[in-house]
């Protein structure tokens, strides 16, 4: 068969058994390929996407917008756009005229775009670095490895703090970087004319743009590392909880960690040596300068007792964690030290507000020499440096505490340590509470004012408002037992109250940082708002104050002002008095018209006062029985007053048209007149009675019409036969 020449070969008859499978499965393959191919590109919202294209402005015509595609565009595509930018303005640049404005603003237009290229290199430079290079996560490790492993954790959360205020100020920058853009916008629209002038405003524009881009770019990085921070961080800290869920006791560890006791006790005692002989030791010299630099090493070295208390501190938790850990351990105690924490803090905030009285010395003695001035800051440095580093401590105790609190419910159960975990509780809210109240809301005279001010001065005003009704309260209490009058004990509160709410008002203004001694220019600033827009009310105070010292009016009192007021004068305060009238109606009275107009004050000196109740009777009446009546009625009144001076009488006025009219003058104690009630009320409803139960008759008008000649002007008969 293979050497007959009369049969076709193999491949040319398609005789391989294996070739149909392969190629089969080929052909499959590629239909299928291009099938999908085919189908992709007929789906809705697939299309190909668009070729990235650079935008290069016009230079002698600047659109404000052209750059406004970068903050989307990639990495890459930001960098073929920089590129096609540099070989554009090298190309610009060469036609330039040669004018100094214009060259140098072309030689800061360079700058710009190289900035943009730094930034970048200080990016990829960034990458290179690694994360937490010397952090180890060992397996059973033990409180010193642990501890080391928490170090690097706390240092790169600051460093990522430091990233996010980096942040925010870029945040800052780039509104800032914006806000120039809209100038030079109206800039280069406002020049026109000299052609030097639109070429310079425009560069500007262009310059301006070019900086916004470098402050986008340097966003945009440190965005990416403090995402990568906060993911290497969170990395870290699930490994560091994993350390602390396996610690293992150690007994080097533990003799490790009593050296350094040892060590810090030790320098403990020095540093509290070294300050109590500096403290005892007697300056002679008058010098000012020898004086501040005594006080600011007293500042140092209690400022290291403290930072070495708080370390011999973190290294007592270490050791009772360790100490816990032991299984042949029994009965350890976990070790608390709240008033530790407490007194740092006190001793940081006593030590700022020094450094600020210290500064202000130095600022007033040293004006113009630069070199002392900068001797002078360096102390202040080290100061506020040892400052910051209590507070990092203070922030690395109260962590410890609370791995020690966790690492002793582990192993002693959470029964042993309920008073532990209250405490800390309570200290966790303590310090969320001192971070919210030493939040800085505003400043005044160069002194911050936080939350913890406000709260101390509501407190202060609220004390002084409280110290006051109290006081009122005791007055009252001594009216109520007779032992004092009313109205004496009602002007002696009200002085007191006034003279508590100002002694308030003063210590409150202290507490904001304002300075006494400028006490005369808020005083004269007072003045001068008194003279246009608070003089009524002023004027109203300094009433409310002449009645009560002078006394013309009381509490109690029944007056009748010009205007026709007529009441009980319930209160007087700061801007006008309360009378209430006979109908129960509260009207309050500005207190200008108690002094400057006409008042008649019926309880002044003596309450009694004489009235005029006047009453007529028919003519015919007895003018004894009706005198007689009218003195029986009065006696029945219970606000009659009589005596051997003052005698209730009747008078007979005149004789009327229709009676004889009398008047019953009568002497009343107003005190003990009703608010409510009108004395002629009284006295005219006892008069009916007794008139009535006397049979004296009361007139009505009346008349008496008498005719003694009329005649019609028309005759009677001839109106009857009028017809109808």
């Amino acid at each position: 068969m293979v050497g007959d020449p009369g049969t076709s070969p193999p491949c040319a008859r398609g005789a391989n058994p294996f070739l149909p499978a392969w190629v089969a499965v080929l052909s499959l393959a590629l239909l299928f390929s291009l099938f999908s191919c085919q189908a992709l590109a007929q789906l809705p919202g697939t299309k190909k996407p668009e070729e990235f294209s650079p935008v290069i402005p016009e230079f002698d015509n600047l659109s404000p917008d052209w750059w406004t595609p970068w903050p989307d565009a990639t990495h890459d595509q930001r960098e073929e756009w920089l590129k096609a930018l540099e070989e554009a303005w090298q190309e610009r640049r060469e036609k330039l005229p040669d004018s100094e404005p214009v060259q140098e603003l072309a030689k800061s237009i360079g700058t710009a775009l190289d900035d943009i290229e730094s930034t970048w290199a200080r990016n990829r430079e960034y990458a290179k670095t690694p994360f937490l290079p010397d952090i180890k996560y060992p397996q059973d490790p033990n409180v010193l490895q642990w501890a080391e492993t928490d170090a690097i954790v706390t240092k790169s959360r600051r460093r990522l703090s430091s990233l996010k205020l980096e942040e925010q100020n870029l945040d800052e920058a780039l509104a800032a970087s914006l806000d120039q853009l809209r100038q030079q916008v109206v800039a280069l629209r406002d020049a026109s004319g000299d052609p030097t002038a639109i070429q310079v405003a425009t560069l500007n524009l262009l310059l301006a743009q070019l900086r916004h881009l470098d402050t986008i770019e340097r966003r945009k990085m440190i965005e990416e590392r403090s995402a990568a921070w906060q993911e290497e961080i969170r990395l870290a800290e699930q490994q560091l909880a994993r350390m602390q869920a396996e610690l293992q006791y150690s007994e080097a560890a533990g003799k490790r960690l009593q050296q350094d006791l040892d060590k810090k006790e030790q320098a403990i005692s020095e540093l509290a040596g070294q300050r109590k002989q500096l403290a005892e030791t007697k300056l002679r010299s008058t010098d000012q300068s020898l004086r501040m630099e005594r006080q600011l090493r007293l500042m140092e070295l209690a400022l290291q007792e403290t930072e070495e208390t708080l370390r011999r501190h973190k290294l007592e938790q270490l050791q009772a964690m360790n100490t816990v850990l032991d299984p042949e351990a029994e009965d350890v105690k976990l070790v608390q030290s709240r008033k530790l924490v407490e007194s740092a803090r006190e001793r940081v905030d006593s030590t700022l507000r020094e450094l600020n009285v210290r500064q202000r010395q130095v600022a007033s003695w040293i004006r113009d020499d630069s070199e002392v001035m900068n001797r002078w800051w360096n102390s202040f440095e080290r100061v506020s440096n040892s400052v910051t580093q209590i507070d990092e401590l203070i922030e690395d105790v109260l962590r410890y505490e609370a791995a020690a609190l966790k690492v002793f419910q582990q192993r002693q159960g959470w029964w042993r340590t309920v008073s532990e975990r209250a405490g800390y509780l309570g200290n966790m809210v303590t310090n969320s509470w001192r971070t919210l109240a030493n939040y800085k809301l505003f400043s005044i005279a160069e002194n911050p004012i936080s939350l913890r001010d406000i709260a101390k001065i509501l407190l202060v005003l609220i004390g002084a408002f409280l110290v006051s009704k109290l006081t009122r309260r005791f007055l009252g209490r001594l009216v109520a037992k007779n032992k004092a009058s009313e109205s004496s004990m009602y002007n002696l509160g009200r002085v007191l109250h006034y003279s508590l709410v100002a002694i308030g008002l003063l210590v409150a203004l202290v507490m904001l940082g304002l300075d006494t001694s400028k006490l005369a220019l808020v005083a004269g600033a007072l003045s001068v708002g008194i003279g246009f827009g608070l003089q009524a009310i002023f004027s109203n105070f300094i009433s409310g104050l002449i009645l009560l010292f002078e006394q013309p009016l009381r509490v109690g009192d029944l007056v009748e002002l010009e205007s026709g007021v007529f009441g009980r004068i319930r209160d007087i305060n700061v801007r006008s008095t309360r009378i209430t009238t006979r109908d129960n109606i509260d009207i309050l009275v500005p207190n200008t018209e108690f002094v400057a107009g006409r008042v008649i004050n019926h309880t002044l000196d003596d309450p009694v006062r004489r009235i005029h109740v006047p009453f007529g009777v028919a003519y015919g009446s007895d003018p004894d029985a009706v005198r007689e009546a009218a003195l029986e009625a009065a006696e029945r009144v219970n606000i009659t007053h009589t005596d051997w001076q003052r005698k209730t009488e009747v008078w007979l006025m005149e004789f009327g048209d229709n009676a004889l009219n009398f008047k019953l003058v009568v002497w009343v104690n107003s005190n003990m007149v009703s608010p409510l009630g009108d004395p002629y009320a009284l006295y005219n409803l006892e008069l009916l009675r007794e008139f009535n139960q006397r049979g004296i008759e009361v007139p009505f008008p009346q008349r008496d019409v008498h005719v003694r000649s009329w005649e019609p002007p028309v005759p009677l008969n001839l109106r009857r036969d009028r017809p109808r």
